[in-house]
């Protein structure tokens, strides 16, 4: 079996992103099983919602434990093309994407609500484009690896800096289909109750954190590439 400490290492000696993408992997994996976790609250499969819950806390957890060996094992003395503290920075802003997911798969474990179809559709409109959101944004962080390879040769960097107008254009969409599902939920506020209106609302929010710290995590990959 190898040892956890030793693999961190080496990770580190071949390019002190690559524990990086290892952590964004985690995140990507913790937001798939949200997006399983807001279907299954949709269709009013509770068992799923509960089940879904906490394999989403134990991929956070595992995110953590990436997070921290990260933190731990990477010395202020290495000699690295890129600041320390924006790698530091950077992977607070891409956990923050997963303790985000942890928290919307709290809400849905928290209080099944009965929804009408129209807020149902736009719910799932709005995971779909947070979803996108994150997978563009860890496509963006696999190709630092890379960057860090070609000593950021030009066409590398425009590469990534494509991606990550992507992510940007694509929380733009979750904001707008935000706003819709807002709108959706206060117009069915009659069907869903006070109450349900309520947690729907923190619910839609904090679906919209996940794609916003991803943005946030993408911002500080941009700002890495342009200090070269």
């Amino acid at each position: 079996m190898s040892d956890p400490l030793h693999s961190m290492l080496d990770l580190f000696a071949k390019s002190p992103f690559k524990p990086l993408n290892e952590h964004a992997e985690k995140v990507k994996q913790t937001v798939l099983k949200m997006d399983g976790a807001v279907h299954a609250y949709v269709e009013g499969d509770k068992a799923k919602v509960e089940g879904s819950y906490k394999q989403i806390s134990e991929l956070e957890h595992e995110a953590d434990e990436v997070k921290h060996a990260i933190r731990e094992h990477l010395p202020s003395s290495l000699m690295m093309p890129v600041d320390r503290t924006d790698i530091l920075t950077f992977l607070k802003q891409q956990d923050d994407v997963a303790n985000s997911a942890e928290m919307v798969a709290q809400l849905l474990d928290m209080k099944m609500v009965a929804m009408p179809p129209a807020v149902k559709d736009i719910l799932l409109k709005l995971e779909k484009e947070v979803l996108v959101t994150v997978e563009e944004h860890v496509d963006a962080a696999g190709k630092i690896t890379t960057l860090l390879d070609s000593a950021f040769a030009g066409r590398h960097v425009k590469e990534v800096q494509a991606i990550i107008d992507r992510v940007d254009g694509q929380k733009h969409n979750v904001d707008v289909l935000k706003l819709e599902a807002m709108k959706a939920i206060y117009e069915h506020e009659k069907e869903l109750g006070p109450v349900g209106v309520f947690h729907l609302i923190e619910l839609v929010q904090e679906m919209g954190w996940v794609a916003g710290h991803a943005e946030s995590a993408s911002d500080r990959l941009r700002l890495i590439v342009a200090k070269r």
